[in-house]
């Protein structure tokens, strides 16, 4: 039974082994979705700006507790020795010791401070908007970056598979012209030509798995993924590819795009932001009031009560004259109780308990000028964030004419090359034709499939170069691009 349940437990591991390592090797896609979401989660640039908008959040939130009344508790235990002042009855003695506790309850409250911290709450809103659209903004960046890297990999894997598809043509067309050289109806050199033909399209076979291999690469290195052998993309359909012209102006997708542009709404709250600080800076010219409140007490080893009968002695306090005989006065005057004990915390506590409050006011008369210094450079803030804003405006409106001009050059580069492809591809398959019946010279025939190669690839490239500005274009008319 042991021998029967070790080998049972040996194929199960089998079993297992063979499972894993099959599941290990199935590919795993990733859509133009997948990887745009991994680079969310992933860059370090999102991931920065992500924590710098929650600091915005907590100062926003630090700036609207400060509209509420400050208040703090305070304790205090102290042991004093030799000369010392006693608490209750501020009688200086030598050579004492004792403890002293002291607790306190204060707070303070703003009335007026010429709308500062209200003004200080407008600006904290104000910047985490701001950085809001910053997040916003790199996201759109990252976006757009995958989306090139993504089209650039489905460019490459067309062009690898057009080089195979050549390449096995041609093979075919080797092996052909070898059997015919063999059977001795074709010379050695028509032969030998086209092998050096084929040497030349299986080296563009490996350039074109090089090229393959290093857009893979920048895309898993974009999207913070360790490249895995086993990782392919989702290879849309663009065989009948039909991206239409752009009928609106530049001008026309630029006021388009400054509705929903979060890097100009960014430079925007910006400026708004700088306004508002310089509000702040001459808010420091308004008189301050003030409210203030304070509790306390305290507690000292140095308080004592008296314990069980009180006992008096007399004094004389003078005399008197009673016929003509001198009579002393005297008055009972206490001397203290039998003994002593520390006076109860809660006794000591209630009666030295005390509290006050008070309204304070403060006018600034002079500051060393730093009251006006503020106020100018305040002012030379917000003249820097709108001369800021309107730089961004002209950058995202040259952005657009860019790329607005880029795709109607690739627009047309796309038909042209579209028009070139099929001349070429009819061109060569009549050179084939001929060439297979003998009706056409070995050079002339690789010519046209040399010409007919680069067609191809020149199609390729501008069929995805206008995908990608095409991309470009309907980001900035707030169309999504996956």
């Amino acid at each position: 039974m042991l021998q029967i349940f070790k080998k049972n437990t040996s194929l199960l591991a089998i079993y297992l082994l063979l499972f894993i390592s099959v599941n290990a090797q199935q590919k795993e896609i990733w859509s133009l979705a997948d990887c745009v979401n991994q680079a969310f989660s992933k860059n370090i640039t999102i991931q920065q700006q992500i924590l710098s908008t929650k600091s915005a959040q907590y100062d926003l939130t630090q700036s609207k507790l400060a509209l509420l009344p400050s208040l703090n508790l305070n304790a205090n235990n102290n042991w004093q020795t030799g000369f010392a002042i006693n608490p209750t009855t501020n009688i200086a003695g030598e050579n004492v010791s004792f403890r002293t506790n002291s607790f306190g309850l204060g707070g303070s409250m703003p009335l007026f401070a010429g709308f500062q911290n209200i003004n200080n709450v407008r600006i904290k809103e104000a910047l985490l908007k701001a950085s809001l659209k910053d997040l916003e903004q790199n996201k759109n960046t990252i976006t757009l970056n995958v989306c090139n890297a993504y089209l650039r990999v489905l460019q490459n894997i067309e062009l690898y598979q057009s080089s195979i598809n050549r390449t096995e043509a041609t093979k075919a067309q080797v092996e052909r012209q070898q059997k015919m050289y063999e059977l001795g109806s074709s010379n050695k050199s028509r032969y030998l030509q086209l092998k050096a033909q084929l040497s030349n399209e299986e080296l563009a076979v490996v350039n074109a798995q090089n090229s393959l291999n290093q857009s893979y690469l920048e895309l898993w290195l974009l999207i913070e993924v360790k490249p895995e052998p086993n990782y392919t993309i989702e290879k849309p359909n663009t065989q009948e590819l039909n991206i239409a012209d752009e009928p609106r102006s530049i001008d026309d997708i630029f006021t388009l795009f400054t509705n929903n542009s979060p890097d100009l709404a960014a430079a925007e709250w910006r400026t708004k932001s700088a306004q508002i600080q310089n509000q702040i800076a001459k808010g420091a010219q308004s008189p301050r009031l003030t409210l203030n409140g304070n509790l306390n007490s305290f507690y000292t080893t140095q308080s004592q009560t008296g314990v069980g009968q009180l006992n008096f002695t007399n004094s004389l306090i003078g005399a008197g004259e009673y016929n003509g005989t001198p009579i002393p006065v005297y008055t009972a005057r206490p001397i203290g109780y039998d003994s002593y004990i520390v006076t109860p915390f809660n006794t000591q506590f209630n009666r030295n308990l005390g509290s006050n409050i008070g309204i304070n006011l403060s006018i600034p008369i002079f500051n060393g000028g730093t009251i006006h210094n503020n106020i100018q450079k305040s002012q030379i803030s917000y003249e820097s964030n709108k001369l800021n804003e309107k730089l961004t405006k002209n950058n995202v409106y040259r952005t657009i004419a860019q790329s607005y001009l880029e795709f109607k050059a690739a627009f047309k580069r796309f038909d042209a090359n579209k028009i070139n492809l099929e001349a070429n591809r009819e061109a060569f398959e009549v050179s084939e034709k001929q060439f297979e019946i003998g009706g056409l010279n070995l050079a002339d025939y690789l010519n046209s499939k040399n010409n007919y190669i680069r067609a191809e690839a020149d199609f390729t490239q501008a069929k995805y170069e206008l995908v990608f500005r095409r991309k470009v274009l309907d980001f900035y008319l707030g169309k999504p691009l996956y």
